[in-house]
């Protein structure tokens, strides 16, 4: 379970592996004081990079030695049409080819293919990424949602993965159908035009897929194993293609409540919220939180063997995220009996004159001030002699 962060609620603090949201833990409150609900994305912000159509952009630094085809490399080019090149005087390149050729040399295709509109400059698109510290260091790069060449409606979404140690991912998310050039596509590694490696079935052929990794692992210098792993893509979106939305209730199908990271919610009964991140291309991580209610005592008896039934109080913890409370407590006349500003501090029968009140019904009254909200609860409550 992940954390939630809140304005009235018990603070527990504990996480999950591969938290792709984080918040703060289930809590109970007291019925209808304010929660804040923050959702904090766990993932990268890859930094985008200006490419124009069917060229390259670069060089860019890998930021570790990176051995490919035997070949040590240090910084990288990016192509328009999926492609990662260790070429660094790599050109402009479109037209449709099969591994191995000598058109996009020490490259890798992931997948291949032309993507954007003739002539366009592109920079909402591609972005990479350096995480990790030494020896396990990767650089990631990403297309989020690129539009196909003459199929501008069809969007290609997909990650390719260096590792420092050697070995490449190969992540895609959706690769739809473009019927231009017959949607030939090229995944694989192309060292030169003898040397490559490419993944069955994909090589210049017509073929779509999505929620799909392939791995490629060097075999010497000469030589990589290429196998298809579980989907597992990097957790990384270019800051602008995020996007989180809250729902109550239910997931999926609950109540849109809010698309901020933060939100006050007030719940009057045991409710659960969700926090949903959408990356590119429609990839979605979600975190639950139980907000478990309890309601304000109707009656307490000062003198009762049971502590909790010897005040009447509001649970809230932490206190220090409450702004001006205030709680009122009157008679059946209207006369004010008690009052405080100390959120800890509950009524234990005892007047403001330092009498004991006489056993009856009391009316009480709580003012307490959100981040953005002023907020007044009321109701009564029987002192017990």
């Amino acid at each position: 379970m992940q954390k939630i962060a809140t304005i009235l609620l018990l603070i527990l603090v504990s996480s999950i592996a591969c938290a792709q949201v984080e918040a703060y833990e289930d809590a109970t409150i007291t019925a209808g004081l304010p929660v804040k609900l923050s959702a904090v994305y766990e993932g990268y912000f890859g930094t985008l990079v200006t490419v124009h159509d069917d060229d390259f952009a670069g060089p860019f630094d890998i930021g570790f030695d990176f051995t490919f085809y035997g070949e040590t490399a240090s910084q990288f080019m990016i192509g328009a049409n999926g492609v990662v090149s260790f070429n660094l005087s790599q050109g402009a390149y479109r037209d449709p080819v099969s591994i191995p050729n000598n058109k996009m040399e020490k490259a890798i295709y992931g997948p291949y293919q032309d993507y954007f509109s003739h002539g366009s400059i592109n920079s909402n698109n591609v972005y990479y990424k350096i995480v990790g510290t030494a020896p396990d260091r990767k650089l990631i790069v990403g297309w989020c949602e690129a539009p196909m060449y003459n199929c501008a409606d069809q969007k290609v979404t997909f990650q390719i993965v260096l590792f420092e140690t050697g070995k490449i991912e190969n992540h895609i998310i959706n690769k739809p159908k473009c019927t231009y050039l017959l949607n030939k596509a090229t995944q694989g590694l192309n060292y030169n035009f003898d040397k490559g490696v490419q993944v069955p079935g994909r090589n210049g052929t017509s073929w779509t897929t999505s929620n799909e990794s392939w791995k490629f692992e060097p075999d010497g210098n000469d030589n990589y194993t290429v196998n298809q792993i579980d989907f597992l893509p990097e957790v990384i979106v270019p800051k602008s293609n995020l996007t989180l939305t809250w729902y109550a209730g239910s997931y999926p199908g609950g109540e849109v409540i809010s698309t901020s990271t933060s939100l006050i919610v007030n719940p009057t009964e045991t409710t659960s919220y969700f926090a949903e991140i959408t990356l590119c291309g429609g990839t979605k991580y979600y975190d639950e939180v139980k907000i478990t209610t309890i309601p304000l005592p109707t009656a307490f008896r000062p003198e009762s063997n049971v502590e909790q039934n010897r005040i009447f109080n509001v649970f809230a913890d932490p206190v220090d995220n409450i702004q001006n409370f205030k709680m009122y407590i009157y008679d059946r006349w209207g006369k004010l009996v008690f009052d405080t500003d100390n959120i800890s501090q509950g009524w234990d029968g005892e007047g403001n004159n330092g009498q004991l009140c006489a056993a009856g019904v009391y009316v009480w009254v709580i003012y307490y001030e959100t981040e953005k909200n002023k907020l007044t609860n009321k109701g009564s409550v029987t002192l017990v002699r």
